[in-house]
């Protein structure tokens, strides 16, 4: 079920992390301090009667959250929706554009990493370009060296970054992965501590 939504004006958001998406300037911000999901975007395309903000748990199956009606007289405006209940670790969101003649199209979906218990990390951006950035949260005690993989769809192992323990911003150059779909997981002392699947 989602509910119509009013534009709402954001000033001083100190968040976890920034996603976006360029080609449709489609952003969403992860706010620890409220645990809510601030999501913009910019209208200043003809055509669209209607946006419908979707969210996913894992980038496949899509839910309606919210919309937003658009009319012949709305001009270049950025609109606004707060997403109070993500879900703990991913949260993928997106925009549906329904068309004048009732087509739909969609804008790519961005990942947004909520905060979990213990051993919680923060990676943005997503969909990266040159840098991922890995920001830990968590409020368990990393005992070991910080071992980060980054893995390609069928399992490859494309980067390995040794960081230590005290480290709690880990700086991953990633310019040399092609466009796709890849896993990062995160390993100390043999045990995977957290894994994510990002875009570039």
């Amino acid at each position: 079920m989602f509910t119509t939504f009013q534009a709402i004006f954001l000033l001083g958001i100190q968040s976890h992390s920034f996603f976006i998406n360029n080609d449709t300037e489609f952003s969403a911000v992860y706010e620890s301090q409220k645990n809510t999901v601030k999501i913009r975007w910019k209208h200043n395309v003809t055509g669209i009667k209607m946006y419908i903000i979707q969210r996913s748990p894992d980038n496949a199956r899509w839910s309606d959250i919210a919309l937003r009606e658009i009319n012949q007289y709305t001009g270049i405006k950025t609109f606004y929706y707060e997403d109070k209940q993500p879900a703990p670790g991913e949260n993928y969101y997106r925009l549906k554009y329904i068309t004048i003649a009732d087509n739909a199209e969609y804008s790519l979906g961005v990942m947004v990493s909520a905060a979990t218990p213990a051993y919680n990390w923060v990676m943005f951006p997503v969909p990266v370009r040159d840098l991922l950035m890995l920001h830990y949260k968590g409020t368990a005690i990393i005992k070991g060296v910080i071992t980060v993989l980054i893995q390609n769809s069928s399992g490859k192992i494309i980067t390995r970054v040794r960081s230590a323990s005290l480290n709690k911003i880990i700086q991953i150059p990633v310019s040399n992965l092609g466009k796709g779909i890849y896993d990062l997981r995160i390993i100390v002392e043999d045990e995977i501590i957290w894994s994510r699947r990002f875009i570039k």
